[in-house]
């Protein structure tokens, strides 16, 4: 199999975990032997530090860009204390590559030297139905094509250069005209917007379940639009998947896999277990 197809397949949170957890992992196994000589010579950890290094020359997935963006601007310039970094997020039938919530949001669309550039006008669109501050994070070979292409000024353009640090070609501005109330009301899970009606009008409608929704979405739309985006903010803000006692033990983990345990929501015995993972040698039971 390809070697690009199989390290998307690893760096994955469910692959990854699973083969933390003491699964066999055909993918990684083909992947060490492809690319580490002899392949068991080295401790996991080594192991991780060399197929990222490949991939940092030859193969900038999206998970490298996510974890760039993980590990330099939210490690980098903020905490994790103060902000929280998501992903994957559904919004108008789009997927939100990454991100991050510190006083505001902050877009990542995510384009690499891999990917094509033909539903990035649209998804950006989208994206601005519930978020001010949208960027554009990809490689050098795609700049001239979307500064010609996507007439957004606002919109922040970041390249990730070869050397594999965050250049800002344009700093986002915030735009708040196409914000929608049913996209921001979309994002929210039940518990969520309960909270946000209990708090600005202190009670919940009490009709049956089938109009339920539907009169919640009315009372939202009682609420300053801006006052709406900033509720849901602070929600999402709350979704944080680092356990605030174990970020002495996150701080610890690789840059590697940064991304990957982020978003894993890891117990003690799960660092525990991560641990001893990386310390043992490949092909050691």
């Amino acid at each position: 199999m390809n070697i690009g197809i199989l390290l998307n397949k690893l760096f994955t949170v469910n692959s990854f975990n699973k083969l933390v957890s003491g699964e066999s992992s055909e993918t990684y196994k083909s992947i060490v032997n492809e690319l580490i000589n002899p392949p068991d010579s080295i401790t996991n950890l080594q192991a991780m530090n060399l197929i990222y290094k490949y991939m940092s020359k030859r193969h900038r997935n999206e998970y490298f860009y996510k974890n760039t963006l993980l590990n330099k601007i939210l490690l980098g310039r903020h905490s994790i204390q103060t902000s929280t970094a998501l992903r994957e997020l559904p919004i108008n039938g789009n997927i939100l590559d990454f991100l991050i919530i510190n006083g505001v949001g902050q877009v990542y669309e995510i384009k690499t030297e891999l990917d094509n550039l033909q539903r990035l006008k649209g998804q950006l669109n989208a994206y601005y139905h519930a978020f001010s501050l949208c960027n554009i994070v990809t490689d050098q070979s795609h700049l001239k094509q979307i500064m010609q292409s996507i007439d957004l000024p606002q919109v922040g353009i970041i390249v990730l250069t070869k050397r594999n640090t965050l250049h800002e070609e344009r700093k986002a501005t915030k735009y708040e005209k196409k914000l929608d109330y049913k996209s921001i009301f979309k994002i929210l899970r039940k518990y969520e917007f309960e909270y946000i009606l209990q708090k600005n009008f202190g009670f919940l409608p009490q009709v049956n379940d089938f109009q339920y929704y539907d009169v919640c979405f009315q009372m939202f739309k009682q609420l300053d639009i801006k006052q709406a985006q900033q509720e849901m903010l602070y929600q999402l803000k709350q979704r944080e998947t680092v356990d605030r006692s174990n970020i002495k033990e996150f701080n610890k983990v690789p840059v590697e896999i940064k991304s990957l345990i982020y978003f894993s929501n890891y117990t003690d015995n799960n660092f525990k277990q991560l641990n001893q993972f990386l310390i043992k040698k490949i092909g050691d039971e």
